[in-house]
């Protein structure tokens, strides 16, 4: 079995932190105990690192040292350095860049760098290169604070959801990931303590719900062509309603459905789903096969919604995909219309929590396969294997399980011999006053 290993030399010692790890050299400088990564796990390369050190150690100028520090940990060699506003320019053409499916999403990126390089500004104006982000001194010793760690805990106030907080910080660690040569230290956001846990928000019970039975049956009346609600392309937003509902899809998925992926006479339909890259095969339900049909009546090109699909593709002038939004809210003022409250409060948090959407089709889904005692693996096949959704309607199949499972061990429930029901259906048959054919012969077998 590997173990830490260390050796003592003329000045210091080399050491491993943990096993199979990178070595370190411990040496003082006056009075003070000092470390330096050598930045290989050979402890012969490390040895060897190490006794270049020793002449500058025994120095007594500490200048002396940190130029060694310097060297060893190759800042010096790092020559190019990046100015603050200069930071997301570099890193938007930057072959490693993040490539989101979305415009949308990279401008959440941009969003999220802009925020944190504004707050530096305001709280750190003597700050002017990359370089000078760091949480290291100039001995390689750890700084007792840090610029990213006090604009983490300025994030903190902002009230933001935890997946919202983690994100942009998350966002923010990987422009400096990239951008790496421009550091003469470890990046300062590779700290896991930076990251919230989710547990934070275990205490929110408000999730994501499906639809309530009666507003469902609203929101499609809604839709019909003679109800009074005023909505572009309605006839096509109502099929892409019926869409969502029976098959469970995500909004993307559904709005571009092709006809090539149906087969009207078999009644079948394929998605290849957009976010985890699977094929779904799905029946076509009866009220679906209708509204596919009616569909039929408008085709003008392999979509079967053409106009709801050239609108969701619509984008700014600066390239931000805005269809997606258009689209959603549309559905949306119809969930509105039918008097469904979108949003609702949550402690501790500055945005409120969206408990009915487009997503609430899929969840409503969920339910109702886990209702209808479909077995949890076809749920999953249809949906693509969303497990947080799953989950959160198949969770009470695990409760009975568990409480048949108790009852069967439990001595106050004990399960009944096979003797004693034999017993028992014998009482029963004495206390009949007439017995037929068929009860006397199976008083006899069981006697």
């Amino acid at each position: 079995m590997s173990k830490k290993r260390s050796s003592k030399l003329a000045h210091g010692a080399i050491y491993q932190k943990k096993v199979n790890g990178n070595y370190y050299f411990r040496y003082q400088v006056k009075g003070d105990r000092k470390s330096v990564s050598l930045r290989t796990k050979s402890q012969k390369k490390a040895k060897k690192e190490a006794e270049r050190l020793i002449p500058l150690i025994a120095a007594s100028s500490s200048e002396i040292v940190a130029a060694h520090v310097q060297i060893a940990k190759g800042w010096r060699e790092k020559k190019d350095r990046l100015e603050i506003n200069r930071i997301w320019e570099v890193y938007a053409e930057h072959p490693d860049r993040a490539r989101p499916k979305t415009q949308s999403i990279w401008s959440l990126y941009k969003a999220a760098f802009k925020d944190f390089t504004d707050w530096l500004k305001l709280n750190h104006p003597s700050i002017k290169y990359m370089d000078e982000i760091r949480d290291i001194d100039e001995y390689g010793q750890k700084l007792n604070t840090s610029v990213v760690s006090q604009y983490a805990e300025y994030l903190k106030t902002l009230k933001l959801a935890v997946d919202t907080y983690n994100k942009r910080i998350t966002r923010c660690s990987h422009v400096f990931r990239t951008l790496a040569k421009y550091l003469v230290a470890p990046s300062p956001w590779s700290s896991r303590n930076l990251k919230r846990s989710c547990k934070e928000e275990s205490g929110i019970t408000e999730r994501r719900k499906p639809f309530p039975p009666d507003k469902e049956k609203e929101i499609f009346e809604a839709l019909k062509a003679d109800s009074p609600l005023q909505l572009l392309n309605k006839e096509e937003i109502e099929v892409l309603c019926y869409i969502l509902k029976y098959t469970g899809q995500r909004q993307k998925d559904a709005v571009n459905l092709s006809w090539n992926k149906i087969n009207m006479d078999r009644r079948r339909l394929w998605v290849t789903q957009e976010k985890t890259g699977k094929d779904v095969s799905i029946p076509i339900a009866p009220e679906l096969y209708v509204m596919l049909k009616k569909a039929e009546s408008w085709k003008i090109n392999d979509k079967v919604l053409p106009k709801t699909v050239e609108r969701y593709t619509m984008k700014s002038k600066d390239g931000i995909e805005t269809g997606m939004s258009l689209v959603n809210n549309q559905i949306l003022s119809v969930i509105k219309y039918v008097g469904l409250e979108l949003c609702v409060p949550v402690k501790g948090r500055k945005k409120r929590k969206t408990i009915y959407g487009v997503h609430s089709f899929r969840h409503g889904f969920a339910s109702h396969c886990a209702e209808a005692n479909v077995p949890r693996a076809v749920c999953a096949s249809i949906l693509g294997a969303d497990a947080e959704i799953i989950s959160a309607y198949y969770v009470h199949i695990g409760e009975d399980a568990q409480e048949r499972a108790i009852k069967m061990i439990s001595n106050g429930n004990a399960a009944i011999s096979a003797d004693d029901r034999i017993n028992k259906v014998l009482v029963l048959i004495d206390r009949l006053k007439e017995k037929n054919e068929v009860i006397k012969e199976i008083e006899k077998i069981l006697r």
